[in-house]
């Protein structure tokens, strides 16, 4: 016989097809993963940002009557809170001392794959410390 029909089949023949049938798939999880994580990762960066801005608000108000400068804790929360509201996140504002302020912020994001779930969410805290005067680089 001769002609195409002859011919003997490789036996590799659609090897290829099985390798991309196993492949693509892999590889569009791994992309799904990248693309959600992130989105976990700027959620987390967010809530860092927000909860250390709101803290540095929060110590602007600074009370200078007395003998010795330290935070007007009422106006301390009142800014922080107002600056987390501006940026529609809730938030927790503690006044830990006379001179520090702790902001915590929980910030959610919708993740645009949803293998991870629906959103991200994610928590940040920050302190600020008022510094007032000169420092000799001795501290305590």
């Amino acid at each position: 016989m001769t002609g195409p029909a002859a011919l003997p089949s490789p036996r590799d023949a659609g090897s290829v097809s099985v390798m991309i049938a196993v492949l693509v798939p892999a590889l569009l999880l791994v992309l799904a993963l990248v693309v959600d994580g992130s989105a976990r990762l700027r959620a987390i960066a967010r809530a860092d940002a927000l909860a250390a801005e709101a803290a540095r608000a929060a110590n602007t108000a600074v009370d200078t009557r007395g003998p010795t400068v330290g935070v007007d804790t009422a106006t301390a929360a009142r800014t922080a809170a107002d600056y987390l509201a501006g940026t529609g996140h809730p938030g927790q504002i503690t006044i830990t001392s006379t001179r520090t302020v702790r902001v915590t912020v929980t910030v959610t994001e919708p993740t645009p794959i949803g293998l991870l779930g629906a959103s991200a969410q994610a928590t940040g805290t920050a302190m600020a410390d008022l510094g007032v005067g000169t420092r000799t680089g001795n501290l305590p």
